[in-house]
């Protein structure tokens, strides 16, 4: 019986060990794999900034003593002071660890520290958005605007201090003069952004992003000078009216290309690149016209002169109407004169006769004419004229028929 009894003992003290073994593998099992005491852990990044709205990869390596890689497994904790780490806890494998620092939106610089066991790595900085730019440039195009304002197109480009552009960063446009369309742009894949000005003044254009700060001017260039005589000063219709147009390029401005004269009555035309230009025109009907001159120049900027032309009527043109000696009887022919007196340079176009016997109205093309009276009576002559200007002119007699 005792034989037995110290049998059953060493049984239960043999699976006690063993249940207690059990215990502590498990236990051994939820332990997280460290670094060892003495290990070192350096990190780096794949790239030298973060966009503001991006991410960069942070590798890590982890090193013992003796210069092997640490067991596969081993837990690497990180932190940072902007932004954040995914994931923020990672396994080594051959002694390499891979996280990603994601921006939260905010420009500054990020220090990123790796622990595991005893062992800490120094901090990583890794500037974010603005502060990662070393470099601002900025232009206008076209750098000017014409006489009359317009607008421009702003570039700023950011770059870090080894030259590449950086997208993702925020810059800030201001203006002295104008107004900009967007006063805040983010960067794209080719470190620009771009946002543009409106402007009648000259103005000093500025971009910041992050501490750094560039600047542009964009002029207004001068318009050329206009000046137009006009002969004669108060014109009639149908008469040729003269322009004479001197164009003097401004100082330090683009060359003329072209010039256009627009007459006021429905009649546009080219005249000329400068200098001093002459064209003719008429104007077939008084009234008061709107003529513009207008000048382009090689940056394809216009400017304009307007001036009113008032258009007169023609004077009348005096008529005198004789009647030919002879026969004043029914039946017969009775011959007519019309001197008509046009201003100097016009000539009489046709004569329109209406004999006052209700027979209807007879044209010629000169001053003569003859009608024939059925009955006897006192009648009166009336001719009208036309000159070739659209003047006119009307004449009157009276003839008796016996």
């Amino acid at each position: 019986m005792v034989t037995r009894a110290r049998s059953a003992c060493r049984q239960r003290s043999l699976l006690g060990l063993l249940l207690t073994a059990a215990l502590i593998a498990v236990g051994c099992d939820k332990v997280q794999l460290t670094a060892p005491t003495e290990s070192t852990i350096q990190l780096f990044a794949n790239a030298s900034s973060v966009p503001l709205n991006g991410s960069v990869e942070i590798v890590g390596t982890v090193i013992e003593q003796a210069g092997t890689p640490v067991q596969n497994g081993t837990v690497v904790t990180f932190t940072t002071s902007l932004g954040r780490i995914d994931p923020s806890e990672a396994r080594t494998n051959n002694g390499r660890v891979s996280v990603r620092l994601i921006s939260d939106g905010r420009s500054g610089t990020a220090r990123v520290t790796a622990i595991s066991g005893g062992a800490t790595s120094e901090a990583l900085e890794i500037p974010v958005g603005g502060a990662a730019a070393a470099n601002v440039t900025l232009r206008a195009d076209p750098a000017s605007v014409g006489a009359n304002g317009g607008t421009v197109q702003l570039i700023a480009t950011v770059r870090d201090e080894s030259g590449n552009p950086i997208a993702g960063v925020p810059v800030t446009f201001g203006t002295t003069a104008g107004q900009i369309a967007a006063a805040s742009v983010n960067t794209d894949a080719n470190g620009e952004a771009r946002t543009t000005l409106t402007t009648t003044r000259e103005a000093t254009v500025t971009a910041r992003a992050g501490s750094q700060e560039a600047t542009a001017t964009v002029t207004v260039q001068a318009a050329p000078a206009v000046a137009v005589t006009v002969t004669p000063e108060t014109p009639t219709a149908g008469q040729p009216v003269t322009f004479v147009i001197q164009v003097t390029p401004a100082t330090n401005g683009n060359p003329v290309e072209s010039m256009t004269i627009n007459f006021g009555d429905g009649e546009r035309r080219t005249i000329g690149s400068g200098g001093s230009t002459s064209v003719a025109h008429i104007y077939a009907q008084p009234g008061t016209y709107t003529v513009t001159i207008t000048v382009r120049d090689t940056a394809g900027q216009d400017s304009s002169q307007v001036l009113i032309i008032a258009v007169q009527a023609p004077a009348p043109i005096p008529v005198d109407v004789a009647v030919s000696a002879g026969d004043r009887m029914p039946g017969a022919a009775i011959s007519f004169v019309a001197t008509a007196t046009p201003a100097s340079g016009t000539v009489i176009a046709h004569y329109e006769w209406n004999f006052g016997d209700n027979s209807g109205t007879q044209t010629t093309t000169g001053p003569n004419a003859s009608h024939v009276y059925a009955r006897a009576g006192s009648y009166i002559v009336n001719v009208h004229v036309t000159g070739t200007d659209g003047s006119e002119g009307v004449g009157q007699t009276a003839v008796t028929v016996q």
